[in-house]
C-alpha cells in the first residue's frame, strides 16, 4: 500500500509539473514581439522635407536573443548623421546606418532602404523599451502634393495604439487616409487638430499593414504655423512579464497546495471499518493496525490465494492471475513442466467436478488442446487470460469485502478528476496564452486552471483511497497481512514448513502476496519441501506478461512546409504611395 501511494504521489507531482510546463510554454509562445504603442510626428518644412519624430514602445517578449530594433526607411534619411537622434528609455544608445530590405516606391520600382540598426551588439534586451528616433525625410511634399507613408508596410510585428501627427507652415486640404497592405488599403479617418495640424489614431495595425496620408498643400503659408505636440516621454507603454519559469513555479505551488488537502481528504474518507464488540464498528487505517500484527502461519479458509492478493492490494494484476494458475495446478487441473525459459502447461482431469469458473477459463486457455507452451504469442491463452482478469474483477465487486457505496464514490471521484484535469489542461493553455498577450483575464484563468489541475490530478491519482472495506473485509485483510509476514519470513513461526499439496498452495499464496522470492528461498533451504520439478511464480508471471503485452507498432510519419512574403510602395495612391514608410523589427 505504501508503495502504491508513493507511486501515485510521484505520478500526481509529475502531472502537475507537466501542467506548469504547459502554462509556461503557452505564455512563452503567446508573448510574441510587438509594438505596444507607436507615436509618429512630421514637421513639414518649406523645402518639402519633413522632420520626423518616432516614439516606438517595443515589446521584445521572452526572446532573449535580441540586441535592439531596426528601422528601414527608403530615401536615405539616415545618411546625414547630424540630423539623426536616437535614444532608448531616455538614454543614448548605439546605432548604425546600414543597408536594409528592398521596397517598392510609388512608381513600382524596387529600391534598397536605409537601415538604422539600434542597439549594442554586445548586449541582449528583453521586455518593453521605448525608442525615440528623429530624422529628416526629403520630398514629403512635391509641388503641392503631400504623400507620406507614416507607417510602412514592411514591419515584422503588430503595432497597437498608433497615433500620427502632421504639422506644417502651409495648411493641408483634400485629406485622404489609407490603411492596409501594399496597394490593398481601405479608408481611415484623419481629423484636424487645428490649422495645419492633422491627426490619425488607429487601434492596431497587424503584420504588413501600413498607413499613408495624402493631401494638397496650400500655396501660401499659414499666419501662425502649427506646432507639433510633445512626443510621449517617460516609461514605455506596457509591462514586462515575469519569466515563464517564475509563473510556472507559481502555478505549480498553487496546484500542489490544492492537491495536498485533496489527497488527505481522500485518505481520511477511505478509512476501513473495524468490527468491535457488541456489533459496533469504528473507522481505522489498517496500515496502522498492521504495525502491531504478529505473523500467522495459516491463511483464511474462505479465500483463494488470488482473492487474498486482490484484497491486500485492492486491485487485480498479473501476479494474482499467476497465483490463480498455480492454485489450479495445486488442485490438479493442470501441471507445469519444462524449464524456466520454456514452461509448458498440461491440462489434467482432477478426478472430481471443479469450480465452473475454473473449467470455463481453462477451456478458453487450452482451446481444445492438451498443453500450452508459454513464452510465445498465443491468442487463445491471451483470451483466457483476459477473461480470468474480468472474472476476478467481478468477484471483487460482489465479494462483500468492500463497501459498495464507497465503490460508487470511487468511480465518481475518478470521473470528476478526469473532467477536472481535462478542463484544467484547457484552461492552462488558455490562461498561458492570455497572460502572454497581457490580457487581464489571463491570471484568473491560470489560477483556476491550477486549482482544477491540482484537485483533478489528486482525484485521478488517489481516487482508489475511497474504496474502503467492510468490517469483514478489514478482518480478512489483517489476517492476510499476518500470513504475508509469515511467508516473507517463515522463521517467525516455529511450525514446520508445509509439504505436498499444501506447499503448492502456499507457493500460490506467496506469488499472490508478492513474497514469492522469500518463500522460495525458505522452501529451498528445507529438505522436506524440495520437489524434483517446480516452476517459480516469477517466471510464470514473466511469461504471462509477455503473452499479454503484445501490441502492434505505432504508425509513424512526417510533414514539412514553408512560406514567405514581402511588401512595398504603391503606384495607385493607396497604401505605400508616399515618401518614407519602410518597416522595422528586432535584430
Amino acid at each position: 500500500m505504501r508503495r502504491r501511494r508513493v507511486r501515485a504521489l510521484i505520478v500526481v507531482c509529475a502531472t502537475l509539473v507537466a501542467f506548469a510546463a504547459v502554462a509556461a510554454l503557452a505564455q512563452l509562445l503567446a508573448n510574441k514581439e510587438r509594438v505596444t504603442s507607436m507615436w509618429v510626428g512630421a514637421e513639414i518644412r518649406a523645402d518639402g522635407s519633413a522632420r520626423i519624430t518616432e516614439v516606438i514602445d517595443y515589446d521584445f517578449g521572452h526572446s532573449g536573443d535580441s540586441h535592439g530594433i531596426y528601422r528601414d526607411v527608403p530615401g536615405s534619411p539616415f545618411e546625414d548623421g547630424d540630423h539623426v537622434r536616437v535614444t532608448r528609455d531616455g538614454h543614448k544608445v548605439p546605432y548604425e546606418d546600414t543597408y536594409g530590405d528592398y521596397y517598392q516606391d510609388e512608381k513600382g520600382e524596387r529600391n534598397i532602404a536605409d537601415r538604422l540598426r539600434i542597439g549594442d551588439p554586445g548586449r541582449l534586451v528583453s521586455g518593453v523599451h521605448r525608442y525615440r528616433i528623429q530624422y529628416v525625410l526629403p520630398e514629403v511634399v512635391k509641388g503641392h502634393r503631400f504623400a507620406w507613408d507614416a507607417v510602412g508596410t514592411g514591419w515584422k510585428v503588430d503595432r497597437a495604439d498608433v497615433e500620427v501627427h502632421v504639422v506644417g507652415a502651409r495648411d493641408l486640404t483634400g485629406l485622404r487616409c489609407e490603411r492596409g497592405t501594399w496597394d490593398d488599403g481601405e479608408p481611415c479617418t484623419a481629423v484636424r487638430g487645428g490649422p495645419g495640424h492633422l491627426v490619425v489614431r488607429i487601434g492596431e495595425l497587424s503584420g504588413e499593414e501600413g498607413l499613408t496620408l495624402y493631401a494638397t498643400a496650400a500655396k501660401t503659408g499659414a499666419a501662425a504655423p502649427a506646432v507639433l505636440p510633445a512626443a510621449p516621454s517617460g516609461k514605455a507603454v506596457g509591462t514586462t512579464l515575469p519569466h515563464p519559469v517564475r509563473n510556472a513555479g507559481f502555478f505549480l505551488a498553487v496546484a500542489l497546495a490544492c492537491a495536498a488537502p485533496t489527497v488527505c481528504a481522500l485518505r481520511l474518507a477511505g478509512r476501513d471499518r473495524l468490527p468491535l464488540d457488541g456489533g459496533r464498528e469504528r473507522r481505522v487505517e489498517v496500515e496502522r493496525l498492521a504495525r502491531t500484527l504478529t505473523p500467522c502461519a495459516a491463511p483464511p479458509d474462505d479465500l483463494t490465494p488470488a482473492q487474498g492478493g486482490i484484497l491486500l492490494t485492492e486491485r487485480v494484476d498479473d501476479r494474482h492471475q499467476v497465483a490463480w494458475l498455480l492454485t489450479a495446478a495445486a488442485d490438479g487441473h493442470l501441471a507445469v513442466r519444462g524449464d524456466d525459459r520454456h514452461p509448458v502447461l498440461d491440462r489434467r482431469d482432477p478426478g472430481e467436478p471443479g469450480d465452473p469458473d475454473t473449467e470455463e477459463v481453462l477451456d478458453k486457455i487450452f482451446a481444445g488442446r492438451s498443453s500450452v507452451a508459454l513464452g510465445a504469442r498465443d491468442p487463445w491463452f491471451r483470451q483466457g487470460w483476459n477473461d480470468l482478469a474480468q472474472r476476478l474483477d467481478r468477484w471483487r465487486g460482489t465479494s462483500g469485502l468492500w463497501d459498495a457505496a464507497a465503490r460508487r464514490r470511487t468511480d465518481a471521484a475518478l470521473a470528476g478528476g478526469l473532467i477536472g484535469a481535462l478542463l484544467g489542461f484547457v484552461l492552462t493553455i488558455t490562461g498561458g496564452v492570455l497572460s502572454g498577450r497581457r490580457i487581464a483575464a489571463g491570471w484568473p484563468v491560470l489560477l483556476t486552471a491550477a486549482v482544477l489541475a491540482g484537485v483533478g490530478a489528486a482525484l485521478v491519482g488517489r481516487h482508489w483511497e475511497l474504496e474502503r472495506r467492510t468490517a469483514r473485509g478489514t478482518a480478512r485483510w489483517l489476517q492476510i497481512e499476518a500470513f504475508r509476514r509469515y511467508l516473507a519470513d517463515p522463521t517467525a513461526c516455529p511450525d514446520e514448513l508445509p509439504t505436498g499439496p499444501r506447499a503448492d498452495r502456499y507457493a500460490a499464496w506467496a506469488v499472490a502476496l508478492g513474497v514469492d522470492s522469500a518463500w522460495e528461498a525458505a522452501a529451498g533451504a528445507s529438505a522436506s519441501t524440495r520437489r524434483a520439478s517446480t516452476l517459480s511464480g516469477g517466471d510464470v508471471l514473466l511469461a504471462a506478461v509477455v503473452l499479454t503485452s503484445a501490441a502492434p507498432p505505432a504508425p509513424s510519419g512526417g510533414s514539412g512546409g514553408g512560406g514567405g512574403g514581402g511588401g512595398g510602395g504603391s503606384s495607385s495612391g493607396g497604401v505605400g504611395g508616399g515618401a518614407g514608410g519602410g518597416g522595422g523589427g528586432s535584430w
